[in-house]
């Protein structure tokens, strides 16, 4: 019994010691996974704050530089109304209406300024146009004619100092302020007027002065908060709560007129909003998982340690299996997802080319077939001029297929490597100006502004490459310009390029195109219901590369389109060939 008592005593306190082991074991687990959350929910909040703060930096950076692109833009677009002949002397001539057309209108509605003013050579108001409207008689405003008139008087005041001193051109002189014109702060500039050419001289002070105002709290907060990619920004008196939200607006004597306040955006602050009751959730099942492991640890311990060893080496060996087997799979699978990609790419490059191809010969095709029939049916009373004017369909609808034949042959010698360039000398000035005949046959209504002077009289290209390059430029421009017949060609020469321009004012681009338009194949969508292939342009920018040259293009949505060629000067007086 003794003996029994004693065995029965061992097992219990054995018993005892297992669930004090248990608990405790459990008490650590708990504890450390508590801590770790601590740990982590701290270096959460401080990064969160740390990115938050970082993040109000860059848009106060942003803000700043706007408001400062603001100061910068104000003297810079008056200058392109105020170094110019015509409004000097229409200035002089005190012609109203052109001014109101040429300066009052344009500063408004292409720059958005809120108010122009013209004062002459005894500081009298010549013209004045505010918030929109032609103000006459010629009149400055209640809140800003002391303003005004005073910084009118100090750009002349400078203008005569700047001529007795020798200093910078007096076309270059600028006078910006940022002033309180009644409660609203307002950026203003004033320039001189001044020809922009060496034909007409004026005396120093003798100048009529324009002074331009822009809003900060109006056009130009919008295009701050454009630029910042903020909502909510807008111009206060007083400052705000969080001041980093805010930036000072500093007039030109060193105060601060206000602040540009904006909702402040903090990424960090709202991403541990998002996550906050899913990591407390996680959190407690997390503590409750941890509590029950370590219940069941203390009674699987033993278990595990027997094993222990076996496992370990198959493990080591079966980690090595799965990692080998998984890295071929990976690899498999990567090279499948690539053929996969490339093959979607070349068929959709077919499909897309087979469409527009089917398209573009079946169109020619059809006039001729419909000219041809006529021509049939036509046996008797059949004039020259008619017959004329057929065969001139016939003929037009053939010169079309063809052109999309060689673009296409093009395009696939070029893919391919097969085009060399034969260069020889030739006049380059008057390719351009056979390329625009022919274009006039084939449209009649365009008519072709030519400027070609600049271009030197011998150079070194590829004549048949250099035709197919600016036919189809020129092609392209009557095109997209159906309703607006001039098409201009003009060349300038600096010291090593040779520039070529040919622009329209036809349908224009949208400005998301532009990247892509080099591309084969590639359209605009703005280029909907209009014939083409989408080969051209690619032919273009790939022969103009082969001459050492590059094309670049702008563009805007209904406002047309100038393509711009680059050709080094150096490239073209060589007799080297060149193979694609």
């Amino acid at each position: 019994m003794r003996v029994n008592f004693e065995g029965r005593g061992a097992i219990k306190r054995l018993q005892v010691l297992k669930v004090r082991l248990t608990s405790h074991i459990t008490l650590v687990l708990v504890a450390l996974t508590c801590a770790a959350a601590v740990l982590l929910c701290g270096f959460a909040w401080i990064a969160a704050v740390n990115v938050d703060d970082l993040y109000l930096r860059r848009q106060a950076d942003f803000v700043r530089q706007g408001l400062d692109e603001q100061f910068k833009a104000l003297p810079r677009e008056q200058e392109s109304v105020t170094k110019w002949d015509d409004a000097f002397l229409y200035s002089k001539q005190r012609n109203h209406e052109w001014l109101l057309d040429n300066v009052g209108r344009w500063t408004s509605q292409y720059f958005g300024h809120d108010r122009t003013y013209i004062f002459d050579t005894t500081n009298r108001l010549l013209f004045a146009f505010r918030d929109g409207t032609d103000t006459m008689p010629p009149r400055l405003g209640s809140d800003d004619g002391e303003e005004m008139t005073a910084l009118a008087g100090e750009t002349r005041a400078a203008l005569v100092e700047r001529k007795r001193s020798g200093g910078e051109p007096l076309g270059q002189l600028a006078r910006v302020r940022t002033i309180m014109i009644g409660n609203r702060p307002a950026i203003t500039s004033a320039r001189p007027v001044m020809p922009s050419s060496t034909r007409m001289q004026i005396e120093a002070g003798q100048e009529f002065i324009a002074v331009s105002v822009k809003f900060i709290d109006g056009k130009a907060a919008e295009s701050i908060a454009h630029y910042a990619r903020l909502e909510g920004l807008h111009f206060s008196l007083s400052k705000e709560d969080d001041e980093r939200a805010q930036v000072p607006v500093s007039s030109y004597n060193g105060g601060v007129i206000g602040y540009l306040v904006w909702q402040p955006i903090r990424p960090g602050f709202m991403l541990l909003q998002q996550i906050a009751p899913a990591g407390l959730g996680c959190l407690a099942l997390l503590i409750a998982a941890v509590f029950w492991l370590g219940r069941g640890l203390h009674r699987t311990s033993l278990t595990l340690l027997d094993s222990q060893a076996e496992l370990t080496h198959h493990r080591h060996h079966l980690e090595e299996m799965v990692a080998d087997r998984t890295a071929k799979i990976e690899r498999q699978r990567q090279e499948l997802d690539r053929l996969l990609v490339h093959e979607r790419q070349v068929n959709a490059l077919q499909r897309q080319f087979v469409a527009m191809a089917s398209h573009e010969f079946r169109t020619p095709l059809a006039i001729i077939d419909a000219a041809a029939q006529r021509l049939c049916r036509s046996t008797t009373n059949v004039s020259g001029e008619y017959v004329h004017e057929k065969a001139g369909v016939i003929r037009s609808a053939v010169v079309r297929m063809v052109d999309l034949m060689e673009s296409i042959l093009a395009s696939g010698r070029l893919e391919a490597g097969q085009i060399i360039l034969k260069r020889s000398e030739g006049d380059l000035k008057a390719l351009l100006v056979a390329c625009c005949d022919r274009q006039r046959e084939l449209s009649p209504s365009h008519v072709f502004h030519l400027d070609l002077e600049l271009i030197p009289d011998v150079l070194t290209f590829d004549r048949s490459a250099m035709e197919q390059v600016f036919i189809n430029l020129m092609s392209n421009a009557v095109r997209y310009s159906p309703d607006q017949p001039d098409i201009y060609v003009h060349a300038r020469v600096e010291e090593k390029m040779v520039e070529i321009a040919v622009a329209d004012s036809g349908i224009g681009m949208d400005a998301d195109d532009l990247p892509k338009l080099f591309q084969p194949y590639y359209r605009a969508r703005s280029a909907t219901g209009i014939a083409g292939t989408g080969i051209g342009l690619n032919v273009v920018k790939q022969v103009i590369e082969l001459h050492g040259g590059t094309v670049e293009v702008t563009s805007e949505l209904g406002k047309g389109t100038t393509f711009t060629i680059s050709l080094p000067i150096e490239f073209l007086l060589s007799d080297q060939q060149v193979a694609a």
